[in-house]
């Protein structure tokens, strides 16, 4: 079937051949940002995206950066960008925007509760002032009312920790809360090890747990591992140091521990047997096994 273009009907912009050049490498969002900047919209990611209904408002900002390295647009680097005068409140009877009554709904059943009217307007704030889209304000609520909290004050608090991990969307906020899930089940399991319960972990021992797994890629057996050279100090604190010097000599497994002569087979059970008195020459080729770990780490405070 062959097309013709249609005649015009009302107004018309000119769209610049730079534009045109770059169709078949910009993807479809930068193109209709594009659109939207050459149409009079303004060149604010937050507006954009929420304009233009943009899964995140880092995709608008991608887009700006692209259209500014293309040539369409220019950083005015000399004039510091002007302070946003403060939004009023949404007034909810003038708004026609067809999210906020599914979120004012959907919220009030996730909470569990009625909302009054300056919670409405907060929770209509966190959408079109604050730039969160209406599912990641709803999994947001969902989430505050399983711990228990169930208002919009402690939804804001929680999209801003959000925020600062990098959630922007709802597939972010999903794969979020599905670490966070992981994680909290670790420091339980690791403060069963250490025989405490998971509240009583402190912020900097979580944050060492999670540095164990996480980012030194430690699985249960090295941290087994490191409770048996611990022997009485068996204190987060105490196998952190444990770990971080085995990390330093390359040790990643349990078989490479052993095979630096600091725990066998044959010793593991005696682990806990009075040592003879060495003399001073042996003692000073002891391994890290020997090491007071409270004393060389006994500068890190917990953050």
């Amino acid at each position: 079937m062959a097309y013709t273009l249609a005649a015009h009907n009302g107004d018309t912009v000119a769209v610049p051949r730079l534009v045109m050049t770059h169709l078949a490498r910009a993807d479809g969002d930068t193109v209709r940002v594009a659109l939207y900047l050459i149409g009079g919209g303004a060149a604010d990611a937050r507006t954009i995206a929420h304009d233009l209904g943009l899964k995140s408002i880092e995709a608008a900002k991608r887009a700006l950066q692209y259209w500014a390295g293309a040539g369409l647009l220019e950083k005015d680097a000399a004039a510091p960008a002007p302070e946003a005068a403060p939004r009023p409140a949404p007034d909810l009877n003038s708004l026609n925007d067809p999210y906020v009554a599914v979120l004012c709904q959907e919220a009030q059943t996730a909470l569990g509760r009625a909302l009054g009217r300056s919670e409405m307007l907060r929770l209509v704030g966190l959408y079109l002032q604050d730039g969160w889209q209406p599912d990641v304000i709803l999994i947001c609520c969902a989430e505050v009312a399983r711990q228990g909290r169930r208002t919009v004050a402690a939804i804001g608090r929680e999209l801003g920790r959000w925020r600062e991990a990098g959630v922007e969307t709802g597939e972010d906020a999903e794969r979020f809360l599905k670490q966070e899930a992981r994680r909290a089940a670790r420091w339980a399991d690791t403060a069963a090890r250490f025989g405490v319960e998971a509240s009583q972990l402190t912020r900097w021992e979580r944050g060492a747990i999670t540095r164990w797994y996480e980012e030194w890629a430690f699985d249960d057996a090295m941290v087994d591992e490191a409770l048996l050279h611990a022997e009485n100090h068996r204190t987060v604190r105490y196998v952190d140091g444990i770990l971080r010097s085995w990390r330093a000599q390359g040790l990643n497994t349990v078989q490479a521990v052993r095979g630096k002569g600091q725990l066998s087979g044959a010793n593991i059970l005696a682990t806990t047997a009075p040592r003879p008195a060495q003399p001073a020459a042996a003692s000073a080729r002891q391994d890290l096994f020997h090491a007071d770990w409270n004393a060389v780490f006994e500068d890190e405070t917990e953050g």
